[in-house]
């Protein structure tokens, strides 16, 4: 197991909460339902589960303390961003329990919480200059758009009526072909340095072919929405894990 598994855990977490949450602030989810409050509610536990692997990164998680008193640490600043991005979470989860529905402009603010976080994350391995592979403007869309990829596929297993929307449709293929290219564009540059990149090709090919095919399938309702969305989230998450994994072995090395 390579020693970055935790900070795997935490951006593949955490990234598939911020790329939910932001793209529900387009493409509304749990909206016309009586449980408006499931989203938040599952972004959260998302959230909370990949917040645990960022001080099991630190040989000692008791330093996570001292971390987060030096503002300048991207460790300290992305946790910064998500208890602030948790708080929004709350917040949306507490008023659509109690109101049955999300105000549009909390899903806003949560969704530039979303970015910000996305972003930072992002930030913290291309300035990693000690870490040539992570050191590169690669680093930035193999992680936001695999972000915003895992996001779609969510939120489209989560409100299924969407894939009837051609604008939620296309946004979901366009971001799974996205990625693909964020992972091809990972590989050439790995290639450079004398890397292997078998497992960014593996990446692309089951994030392009299985995330496409089940999105499409899921639009059709063949054989059913819940199924082919469900293929569509697992192939896409399973793209996104394979490509952060590779990326983080070349740390490790």
């Amino acid at each position: 197991m390579i020693s970055e598994f935790p900070l795997l855990v935490f951006t593949t977490l955490a990234g598939l909460t911020a790329g939910s949450y932001t793209m529900s602030a387009i493409f509304p989810v749990g909206q016309e339902g009586k449980r408006a409050w499931l989203f938040p509610l599952v972004c959260g536990l998302l959230l909370a589960a990949g917040l645990v692997g960022l001080p099991m990164h630190l040989e000692h998680p008791e330093r996570m303390l001292i971390a987060l008193s030096n503002p300048g640490a991207m460790i300290a600043q992305e946790a910064y961003w998500s208890i602030g991005f948790g708080v929004i979470l709350a917040a949306d989860f507490i008023v659509s329990k109690v109101k049955g529905k999300s105000p549009r402009a909390l899903r806003v603010v949560g969704a530039v919480a979303g970015l910000g976080l996305m972003c930072v994350m992002a930030n913290a391995y291309f300035v990693s200059n000690a870490v040539a592979p992570w050191a590169a403007w690669q680093t930035f869309p193999l992680f936001i758009v695999g972000d915003l990829a895992m996001g779609a596929a969510l939120c489209g297993l989560m409100e299924k009526p969407l894939f009837e929307k051609g604008s939620f449709f296309g946004a979901a293929v366009a971001l799974d072909a996205l990625f693909a290219v964020a992972a091809g564009l990972e590989a050439a540059y790995f290639a450079g340095l004398g890397l292997d990149v078998v497992p960014f090709i593996v990446a692309l090919v089951v994030a392009a072919v299985g995330g496409i095919a089940g999105t499409v399938l899921a639009r059709r309702g063949k054989p059913t929405a819940t199924s082919m969305a469900t293929l569509a989230f697992a192939c896409v998450l399973v793209g996104v894990v394979i490509a952060r994994y590779a990326f983080y072995a070349a740390g490790s090395m």
